[in-house]
């Protein structure tokens, strides 16, 4: 993987790349880009969680917008929330080369906050999760970032025992919308994609 080609291609598509060897070099960016009055909408990003940026963002100041935040029955409603907030951070399942982002989700909030609705985005991501094409990275989201997170969530589908996908048709899959971000949206004003040289998230 060459690092400055994925830059450049980035910047070419109207994103705003930044990459750091190290994780602490790339949270003093965070903290310092997010503005501590900001609300902060999230998902469910192991990548966040690895950071503690969650915690760094609430300890601070901001009000931070996250399922994992609430109980069960108060999800919806953080749903909303999350996808209308200041900024919204979140990982990625895959990001190729060239500058596409493929997310996948099983009920569509954080795809649907990355495409629309919050003008501020930005996306934290381990070296780990780049692929060289875009089909490389449709299958790393099926078949290295799915199966580990259906496992995690206890979910009843074939990928949490076999590890690959299986196009399934599962009550409990967790790929039920997928979405490809090839450049920011006409009402995003700042899309932040901050690289991170460590294996980071699934």
């Amino acid at each position: 993987m060459d690092i400055k080609k994925v830059m450049n291609n980035l910047t070419k598509r109207g994103f705003k790349p930044f990459y750091f060897e190290s994780r602490k070099e790339a949270l003093d960016f965070i903290l310092d880009t997010i503005p501590q009055n900001a609300s902060v909408g999230m998902g469910g990003s192991m990548t966040v969680k690895e950071l503690d940026l969650d915690n760094m963002l609430y300890k601070r100041g901001n009000t931070i917008y996250s399922h994992s935040l609430v109980a069960p029955e108060q999800r919806q409603n953080v749903y909303q929330l999350a996808g209308s907030a200041d900024w919204y951070v979140s990982s990625t399942n895959a990001l190729s080369e060239q500058g596409d982002f493929v997310n996948i989700d099983g009920s569509a909030n954080r795809i649907s906050a990355l495409a629309f609705g919050v003008k501020n985005i930005l996306y934290v991501l381990g070296a780990n999760k780049i692929a060289p094409d875009l089909a490389s990275a449709i299958d790393r989201a099926r078949n290295i970032a799915a199966p580990p997170n259906a496992k995690r969530l206890n979910k009843n589908t074939p990928c949490a025992t076999s590890g690959q996908c299986s196009l399934c048709d599962s009550d409990d899959c967790i790929c039920n919308a997928t979405l490809i971000s090839h450049h920011p949206t006409r009402y995003q004003e700042n899309v932040y994609v901050v690289i991170i040289g460590e294996t980071l998230g699934y």
